[in-house]
């Protein structure tokens, strides 16, 4: 396991290299290397194979279009998120309301994504399979939650 995450913090280390003002470019980045582990260690027959990505890569979509939405109401609202952290004592009341609210309601759209998902994915696949799928991306968020730090506007929730 320890070789697999050396490569993982060396491609992080490389995708991550570039400035924050590439903040987009670098959550596509986490999208596809996401999409990359799962693909690599998803054990699928080939009917679930073409059923799967059928709905994970429009799920992948969404959630990237979350974090972007997300991402932008920050930057609407002058709030600076440098490498990944907030300095709150910088932010008047109403900018804070807004990253917690914000906070609160990606969340919310988050699950309500994966949910359906879930829904989606339990018709196509075993259970076993899709134990093993929510095992490999639970795997994946603890494998490079460091890594990925500072990367996208989502790394801390």
């Amino acid at each position: 396991m320890k070789p697999l995450r050396l490569i993982f913090t060396a491609v992080f280390m490389f995708v991550f290299s570039f400035s924050f003002a590439q903040e987009q470019d670098d959550c596509q980045s986490i999208m596809m290397i996401k999409k990359n582990f799962i693909e690599r260690n998803l054990v699928l027959s080939d009917g679930e194979r073409h059923a799967f990505w059928d709905l994970y890569n429009p799920y992948l979509k969404e959630e990237s279009e979350i974090f972007e939405a997300s991402r932008a109401l920050l930057q609407k609202n002058n709030i600076d998120r440098r490498k990944g952290r907030i300095d709150h004592t910088k932010l008047s009341d109403k900018q804070l309301y807004i990253i917690m609210e914000d906070r609160i309601q990606t969340k919310e759209q988050l699950l309500r994504l994966e949910k359906k998902l879930y829904e989606q994915l339990k018709k196509v696949l075993s259970p076993k399979t899709l134990y093993q799928f929510y095992q490999i991306e639970g795997r994946f968020k603890a494998d490079i939650k460091e890594e990925a730090k500072g990367a996208c506007t989502h790394e801390k929730r």
